[in-house]
């Protein structure tokens, strides 16, 4: 499903200072001689539950429009109309676009650009998966953290992970987070004194984990070749198609990673093919000691010249020594698989 979008066109000077007079002016400035850097000039409609849409206006600059202003909406539509974005999604980006265009011209009581002359900005989509409880989901965030992913720099979302991870990057950023943890952290309090059904709707997200992708301008320019994307020319099924290249990209070093340090008889073979029987053998048994006793431990009753070598020696062969998995890891992996499992709907 589509969650939140950044949509923007040009304005003309009037509708600019209508929007202007109802917002929040942001200036920076130097005290000393009153020059101003900048202004941000931001304004938040609030729709169900609480949920917000950002509308935000400034002289045409930013997008090249030489001769007027530009009008920026951004926010999530299924959070305006439900109050959550775990299920019961939208798919059609020019409804959903529309629909934000019309809610920010009733709030104005404006007249905007018909949407054949708005571009995208930024859209995300986001897929949930019903992994039955807590604890599933649970599992396969921390199996998550115990790989490497090259290019991609893994942060937290929550306490050791437990909300969810994230990897930013210049063209899309990927979440992964658990919903039902990151629903009763960020958004429970929206429902406060409404009559939502939060014990009916916490039951049933209770095991969801979701993944998302963040699709931004440049990522947008790579597959059109162009700077302004109309939104009458992008559709769910090219939006899905980045979601599912990104994840592919990211999960298949998941993958590999935990094959790699997860298979001991495949290090095994590795290291008797590579150096040999007795060689091979004697390098097993130090990868084995380092998995059961530590790094720390084997390096304390190892001479300096064997422990260096034999490191150098599973380097060498990529053999992966980190720990970062316990002898018991098998045991807590998850038969979970995003590109084949049903998308909650």
């Amino acid at each position: 499903m589509i969650d939140t979008v950044k949509i923007y066109t040009m304005i003309n000077k009037n509708t600019y200072d209508i929007i202007k007079d109802k917002s929040i002016i942001k200036t920076s400035y130097k005290t000393s001689t009153g020059e101003v850097f900048y202004n941000i000039i931001n304004d938040h409609l609030i729709g169900s539950y609480d949920s917000s849409l950002s509308v935000r206006v400034d002289n045409g600059s930013k997008y090249n429009f030489c001769n007027g202003y530009y009008i920026e909406i951004e926010g999530s539509y299924h959070k305006i109309v439900m109050g959550y974005n775990s299920h019961n999604g939208f798919y059609n980006l020019y409804s959903i676009c529309n629909n934000l265009i019309k809610f920010t011209e009733n709030a104005y009581k404006i007249k905007l650009p018909s949407i054949q002359h708005w571009f995208i900005n930024r859209v995300d989509v986001a897929i949930c998966f019903d992994l039955e409880k807590q604890e599933n989901v649970l599992k396969y965030l921390s199996n998550l953290h115990m790989c490497d992913y090259p290019r991609r720099t893994l942060k937290n979302y929550g306490d050791y992970g437990g909300t969810g991870i994230y990897f930013s990057g210049t063209s899309t950023t990927l979440k992964i987070y658990n919903k039902y943890a990151e629903f009763k952290k960020h958004d429970l309090k929206k429902f406060k004194n409404t009559d939502f059904n939060l014990i009916n709707y916490l039951n049933y997200i209770n095991g969801f984990i979701r993944f998302e992708v963040e699709i931004k301008k440049k990522k947008l320019f790579n597959l059109f070749g162009k700077k302004y994307i109309r939104i009458r020319n992008l559709f769910y099924n090219d939006l899905k198609k980045v979601w599912c290249d990104e994840f592919m990209k990211l999960l298949k070093l998941y993958e590999n990673d935990l094959k790699k340090v997860r298979s001991r008889e495949d290090v095994e073979n590795r290291l008797l093919n590579l150096y040999g029987k007795t060689k091979g053998r004697r390098l097993y048994n130090f990868y084995l000691s380092i998995v059961l006793d530590g790094l720390d431990i084997v390096k304390k009753r190892s001479s300096k010249n064997v422990y260096y070598t034999n490191i150098r020696e599973l380097k060498k062969a990529s053999i992966d020594f980190s720990q970062k998995l316990d002898v018991d890891f098998e045991e807590n992996t998850i038969n979970f698989n995003p590109f084949e499992w049903k998308e909650v709907i």
